[in-house]
Order: C-alpha cells, then sequence, then structure tokens
C-alpha cells in the first residue's frame, strides 16, 4: 500500500471515529468531551452547561 493510500485510510478512520464518538455522546449525556488526532489537527467534541455538543478543531 503506498502513502497516499495509507493517508487516505488514516483520515477515514479519523473521520468515523468522530462520528462513532458523537454517538456515543448522544446515547451516553455523562460523557463530557472526547478527543480525536490526525496529523497536525486536533478534534474536539464538548458538551456546554446546556449539554450540548460542540466540535472545535484545532491545529497542532
Amino acid at each position: 500500500m503506498n502513502k497516499r493510500q495509507r493517508k487516505k485510510q488514516a483520515y477515514k478512520q479519523y473521520i468515523r471515529a468522530i462520528f462513532e464518538g458523537y454517538e456515543n455522546m448522544l446515547e451516553d449525556s455523562s460523557i463530557a468531551e472526547l478527543q480525536f488526532s490526525y496529523l497536525k489537527e486536533t478534534t474536539y467534541l464538548e458538551r456546554d452547561d446546556q449539554g450540548k455538543i460542540h466540535f472545535t478543531t484545532k491545529e497542532k
């Protein structure tokens, strides 16, 4: 498998993990924050005071 295909596969897994984490947060309200990393960016799923889920992506 070449480098481009590995990066593409890793990115797909990153996106899949974010959505699975989001679903878990919807089902379980006790989860306050989740964090996912891919290359030079990190995505945070956080709950606010009202229990709403927010996505934040930051570059490292």
